[in-house]
C-alpha cells in the first residue's frame, strides 16, 4: 500500500473502467481500487494481477497496467476502506447501472464520516450521460439518506463528467483490451471540492455543458449514425460500416448539423469543431479498433429522449431555424429498426404499434405534436416504413 501516491477508487472494472479511466490514472502514477460486482473478472484480475492496454495509433501501443486492488462489491469492509481512503472515487458501470453503485458508495461514504476524514473526496460518474454525478448524488440521497449528510456536503464534491474513448468489450481475452489511442475527459472545475490531486488525462473545464454538449452531439451522434445505418445495410462491425458510401453520407450531413448548431449555441470555434469531427470520422474506419454494431445500437428509449445524441441536436438545429433532415432520418430508421435482442428496442415497438407515430414522439422523444422536427421524423418514417415491414430479411441479411 503507497501512502504517497494519490488513491482513486474505480466502481466498475469494465471496458471503460480499465481501458480509459484505469490506464490514465496507471500511467499519471496513482494507487488504483477496483470494486466489480462480476465474481468471475474479480478473479481472473485478482490472480493476474495486471491487464493491458493496446492503443490503436498506426500500430498499437501497449501499456500494461499493474500494481492495482480489486475487491467484489460483496466484501464490504475492503471497498468501504478503499473509498475512506481516495482522493478520486469513480464509477464505470453504463448509465442503466448507475443506481447500483449506490451501496458500495453509501458503505465507504460512511466509513470517511465516521472517520472525520478532513481531505476532501471527488465522487465523478463516468458514463455517457448528461448530468453523470449530480444524478448520482441524486440516487445516493434517495438509497442512502441516513448518511451523514451535513459532511458529505461539506466534504465531496459530485462534479458532472464527460467521457469519450472507444473500448470495445473483450472478447477472446479479458486481460486485453484494444482502445482508442486519443481519449477525452473533461469534468466541471464548478463542482470540485478542492484541494483534488490532479489526474494527467482528465481535464477540468468552466463550461462542462458545452464540453459535453459537443462530445455527445458529434461523437456520440456519429458513432450511433454509424451503427443503425450500418446494420440496416448488412454491416456487423462499425469500422466496416463508416467505409460504407451510403452510411458515411448521411453519417457526415447528421454529424455537419450536430456541430453547426453546437457552434451556434456555445461558441466553438468553427474550424476547431469541424476538426474535431473529422478526425472522428477518420478513427472510426480504422480496422485496428473492430466493434459490434449491435453493441452500440441497443438502449434505443434512452437514446431517444429529448436531449440525448439524436433529438437533442435536431431540437437545437430547429431552434436556430435550421431543417435537421439528416438527424430527422437518423431517428426514423432508429423508430422503424429493431435491435435483435434488446429490451429497449421491443418496447419502442410495442408503443408505436400501440400509440402510433406522433405519440411515440411526444412521449419517448420530448418532441411537441407539430413542432418542425416532428414534421420531418414523420415524412422520413413514412419512407423508412415500407422497409420496416420486409426487415426480417435486411436482419438475416445482417447476420449472416
Amino acid at each position: 500500500m503507497d501512502a504517497v501516491k494519490p488513491r482513486i477508487v474505480i466502481i466498475g472494472a469494465g471496458a471503460t473502467g480499465r481501458g480509459q479511466i484505469g490506464q490514465l490514472a496507471h500511467s499519471a502514477g496513482w494507487h488504483v481500487t477496483y470494486i466489480e460486482r462480476r465474481e468471475d473478472l474479480v478473479d481472473c484480475l485478482a490472480a493476474a494481477r495486471r491487464f493491458t492496454v493496446r492503443l490503436a495509433t498506426s500500430d498499437v501501443q501497449e501499456i500494461e497496467v499493474t500494481g492495482f486492488e480489486v475487491h467484489h462489491t460483496d466484501n464490504v469492509e475492503a471497498g468501504a476502506e478503499a473509498i475512506a481512503q481516495a482522493d478520486i472515487v469513480v464509477t464505470a458501470v453504463l448509465p442503466t447501472n448507475l443506481e447500483s453503485a449506490v451501496p458500495t458508495l453509501a458503505s465507504g461514504l460512511a466509513r470517511r464520516a465516521s472517520k472525520q476524514v478532513e481531505k476532501p473526496l471527488n465522487v465523478i460518474a463516468c458514463e455517457n450521460m448528461e448530468r453523470s454525478s449530480s444524478t448520482l448524488r441524486e440516487y445516493l440521497r434517495g438509497g442512502a439518506p441516513a448518511l451523514d449528510w451535513a459532511y458529505i456536503d461539506t466534504h465531496v464534491g459530485f462534479p458532472d463528467s464527460m467521457v469519450a474513448r472507444a473500448v470495445p468489450v473483450p472478447k477472446d481475452d479479458a486481460l486485453v483490451l484494444l482502445a482508442e489511442a486519443t481519449q477525452e475527459w473533461s469534468v466541471d472545475a464548478n463542482a470540485v471540492r478542492e484541494p483534488m490531486p490532479r489526474l494527467e488525462g482528465m481535464t477540468l473545464t468552466a463550461n462542462q455543458d458545452a464540453a459535453l454538449e459537443r462530445k455527445l452531439y458529434i461523437k456520440n451522434t456519429g458513432h450511433f449514425a454509424i451503427a443503425i445505418l450500418g446494420f440496416v445495410r448488412g454491416h456487423r462491425l462499425m469500422d466496416e460500416a463508416t467505409r460504407d458510401s451510403e452510411v458515411f453520407r448521411w453519417v457526415d450531413a447528421a454529424t455537419r448539423e450536430s456541430a453547426a448548431a453546437v457552434v451556434g449555441r456555445h461558441g466553438f470555434d468553427a474550424a476547431e469543431t469541424e476538426r474535431y469531427r473529422a478526425s472522428f470520422l477518420e478513427a472510426m474506419r480504422s480496422p485496428l479498433l473492430p466493434d459490434d454494431v449491435l453493441r452500440v445500437i441497443r438502449e434505443p428509449l434512452r437514446k431517444l429522449t429529448r436531449e440525448e445524441r439524436l433529438v437533442g441536436p435536431a431540437m437545437l438545429a430547429c431552434a436556430q431555424g435550421q431543417e435537421p433532415r439528416a438527424l430527422a432520418h437518423l431517428v426514423a430508421v432508429t423508430l422503424v429498426t429493431p435491435a435483435p435482442g434488446d429490451a429497449q428496442s421491443a418496447k419502442l415497438q410495442a408503443r408505436l404499434a400501440s400509440e402510433g407515430l406522433d405519440r411515440v414522439l411526444a412521449t419517448v422523444c420530448g418532441i411537441p405534436h407539430g413542432h418542425p422536427l416532428a414534421k420531418l421524423v414523420a415524412e422520413a418514417y413514412r419512407k423508412e416504413s415500407p422497409r420496416a415491414r420486409a426487415f426480417d430479411a435486411v436482419q438475416e441479411r445482417g447476420n449472416a
